[in-house]
């Protein structure tokens, strides 16, 4: 679904809420008011951003707050500097780190905001700050005016689909804001009535057990992926089946860097699952799913120290990455290569594929200096 919307196709309250908010500013000119804008969406918002901007007669001046800020009114202070603007637009709450103490001081300082802003401020909070808001800044909060802007339903379903397709394809990583986002148009459509669709809810209990291994919540993690993959296991989609098979075998490899005194037992149940993926991606004819995954297969069974293996993997692996891959999988390849040749005492070999190695790499722009450690080690020995 595409982000663009015309004014004039706007939801009627989201409409109403808008010249609602144009009439607070007009009225609100040269004395301080604090309008605080409820929205749980991106996209949503930056329509009605600018939207806003095109009825208010009233020029409206944006800041966007750092994460790191640790208090709001002497933050605002040093980005308007000695400005006075007609009205002043606040992005960011919902990012800031410590938003608890943020909320906290602003509601001591509340009388400095009255003394000192003699415009508007409009703030943009989602559900989780207005809370944190209504608790911590009470006295503040209880200036303010509330103004809020809902999605309609099948916008709400359109963005789940087309997240969930986007993080299944692995063009965005999602963050916990698109996390949160995705929970709460969730959310929103239950308590609208709504029932998702079985492909949609297996599709977001991946997302949800992603965010639970970006969060080290592992055991959730497992249970997600699982259920999720029983779902596209039944329908048969062969992509999606090897996409939680990869990941399931990463939350393997996170228990097995966990527990160094089980890793093997780890590392082997992520091995299986890779192998099973790397299949399924055969099976389904991607071979650029098999190289972009594969060397996941290769690093398993280097902790495994499954040498022959390891060897008849790259054998597979490296005519892949000549025509699908990146230099890094390449150079890893390579890389693989020399520690079998190292471990079975073929020492020239292992010296060359090294070198070869540590040449690929150099090439590389930007490349992480720890990459090349393991390879210098391998000619040291």
């Amino acid at each position: 679904m595409s982000n663009q919307q015309e004014p004039e196709n706007l939801p009627f309250d989201n409409e109403h809420s808008l010249q609602t908010l144009v009439r607070t500013i007009t009225f609100s000119q040269g004395e301080f008011s604090l309008i605080l804008l409820r929205c749980n969406y991106a996209a949503l918002r930056q329509r009605m951003v600018e939207r806003l901007h095109q009825l208010s007669p009233i020029h409206i001046s944006e800041i966007i707050l750092l994460a790191s800020v640790k208090t709001l009114y002497t933050n605002i202070r040093e980005q308007i500097g000695d400005e006075q603007p007609p009205a002043l637009m606040v992005f960011g709450l919902e990012l800031v780190k410590d938003v608890e103490t943020v909320l906290a001081s602003a509601n001591q300082v509340r009388e400095e905001f009255k003394k000192n802003f003699p415009f508007p401020i409009l703030l943009w909070v989602n559900d989780s700050v207005l809370q944190k808001f209504i608790r911590l800044a009470t006295d503040l909060e209880n200036w303010a005016t509330i103004i809020e802007f809902e999605n309609p339903t099948d916008d709400l379903v359109n963005l789940l689909q087309q997240k969930t397709d986007e993080i299944f394809a692995d063009e965005v990583t999602p963050n916990p804001q698109m996390c949160r986002e995705l929970e709460t148009a969730r959310k929103d459509l239950q308590n609208r009535g709504e029932v998702l669709e079985p492909a949609l809810q297996a599709s977001l209990k991946f997302v949800l057990g992603l965010n639970n291994y970006l969060h080290d919540q592992i055991d959730s993690a497992l249970a997600d992926y699982q259920q999720s993959l029983g779902f596209w296991q039944q329908s048969n989609y062969l992509e999606r089946q090897g996409i939680l098979f990869v990941n399931i075998a990463l939350v393997y490899n996170r228990q097995a860097e966990k527990n160094q005194t089980e890793n093997q037992r780890y590392w082997q149940d992520s091995k299986n699952y890779l192998q099973q993926a790397i299949e399924i991606f055969e099976l389904a004819q991607r071979s650029d799913l098999v190289a972009k995954h594969i060397t996941k297969l290769g690093e398993v069974l280097r902790h495994l120290q499954a040498w022959t293996e390891l060897q008849s993997l790259v054998e597979k692996s490296l005519p892949l990455h000549q025509n699908y891959g990146t230099s890094l999988q390449l150079a890893k390849d390579y890389g693989f290569l020399a520690e079998v040749a190292l471990e079975q005492s073929r020492w020239n070999e292992a010296n060359q594929l090294a070198g070869q190695t540590l040449q690929i790499l150099a090439d590389i722009p930007n490349i992480k200096s720890d990459e090349f450690g393991l390879y210098r080690f391998i000619l040291a020995k």
